[in-house]
């Protein structure tokens, strides 16, 4: 079995660290707080995991000419691109950033594409004034595997393209620095599940890459619609991609871009029925990525349970990612014992790929995490030391902060 079945060199960097973002504190309210909040059995929203906010909009003036604004989609008249009025600057259309965030809804992956820009009303409208400006944000849910469809290995450029993302629900969240963004759209989720609702709306998600010499760009369209079978497959019709860029788009370096979809990417794993396996094999990987996704979701009882059935399928296994994983998970579970006998499994299994070597090295710092909390400060300063000695710079403020 390949360890990149398992799990990328990028994935497992991005997620070691999870566990432990900020320095320890005396005591552990932070870390129960985490668990509480996690083991509650509906759908939990994963951290951001790619995010797009140097973009450039453009439109089609009245006049025939293209105008162009920094995250900002310019009206098509002069006139009103000039105006003075607070809600005119906010264009046609804005954007402060694009977001991708992970999602299980019972045993499928999904992705949250997250919309965030500057919104606003008038406390007297009829008036037009009062005008109060805040920030809102549009989820739209979909599911993990049309992320391939918006960026083809095969990049074709100079060719438009449209994805219908078949949503499985959407919906807006006003003013959401005074509300939990999560909840908001945990409860829409949740909300589907339990038919309590029904969504009637959709997203065509178009794409333009452009090579020009050196140069690579992408054209790209956040396209509403209602559920309707004829409204969807006219925007996604072949005939109608180009039509789709006539008069507005946002454009961005291809790079950022890329990175927007290709790092989600790395957090879609390849998983079949756990309760369904077809080799050993098969079975011991399965559940490896099983519980990899638990624990990204932030589930870690079922995450350890996972790793726990991968490790009776494969006992044997020197590969030591799954140790670190379960380690992590127990630890987020104040497991902390159980989490060190982990770590030390970890480190009994040095990696020859010097590829994994950064990764084999983290297990040094978070045992001294775990013994940290178990109160071991000598323990925990000696494994600290000991990572910073193999390159693991952060470290370094822990010995500074707590090992004087």
């Amino acid at each position: 079995m390949f360890k990149e079945q398992i799990i990328s060199f990028k994935f497992f960097l991005l997620v070691g660290m999870f566990c432990f973002g900020g320095y320890p504190v005396s005591s552990q309210t932070d870390l129960g707080k985490q668990v509480d909040v996690e083991l509650v059995n509906f759908s939990s929203l994963s951290p951001v995991q790619s995010e797009l906010n140097q973009l450039t909009g453009w439109s089609k003036q009245d006049n025939g000419r293209w105008l162009s604004a920094a995250n900002r989609v310019p009206f098509t008249d002069e006139r009103t691109n000039k105006g003075t009025g607070s809600e005119r600057k906010l264009g046609q259309d804005n954007i402060i950033a694009l977001q991708i965030r992970k999602v299980m809804i019972g045993n499928e992956q999904y992705n949250v594409l997250i919309k965030k820009y500057h919104d606003g009303d008038y406390e007297f409208p009829v008036l037009g004034e009062g005008w109060r400006g805040y920030k809102s944000l549009d989820f739209y849910v979909f599911k993990s595997k049309k992320l391939e469809d918006l960026l083809p290995v095969e990049i074709p450029f100079n060719k438009a393209y449209a994805v219908d993302l078949n949503l499985y629900t959407r919906g807006t969240v006003k003013n959401f620095e005074q509300k939990n963004e999560d909840d908001e759209i945990i409860k829409a989720i949740q909300s589907v599940e339990r038919g309590e609702t029904v969504n009637d709306w959709n997203l065509v998600f178009a794409v333009f890459p452009i090579k020009n010499g050196e140069e690579e760009v992408v054209r790209f369209k956040l396209i509403r619609s209602f559920r309707k079978k004829y409204l969807v497959s006219y925007y996604a019709a072949p005939e109608n991609w180009v039509k789709n860029f006539d008069m507005t788009f946002y454009e961005t370096k291809l790079f950022r871009f890329k990175s927007l979809i290709r790092d989600a990417q790395e957090f879609v794993l390849p998983v079949t029925n756990p309760d369904n396996p077809l080799t050993e094999n098969d079975a011991y990987t399965n559940n490896f990525n099983w519980g990899i996704l638990k624990y990204q979701m932030g589930d870690f009882p079922a995450a350890i349970e996972f790793f726990d059935t991968a490790l009776e399928e494969n006992p044997d296994t020197p590969d030591f990612l799954i140790y670190s994983f379960r380690g992590n998970a127990r630890s987020k579970m104040r497991l902390y014992d159980d989490a060190i006998d982990d770590f030390d499994k970890a480190l009994d299994f040095q990696p020859d790929d010097v590829m994994d070597y950064s990764n084999w090295v983290k297990n040094y710092f978070n045992r001294g995490v775990a013994k940290y909390y178990m109160q071991d400060m000598a323990g925990a300063c000696k494994d600290w030391n000991k990572a910073l000695e193999f390159g693991f710079g952060p470290a370094h403020d822990y010995l500074l902060n707590y090992c004087q």
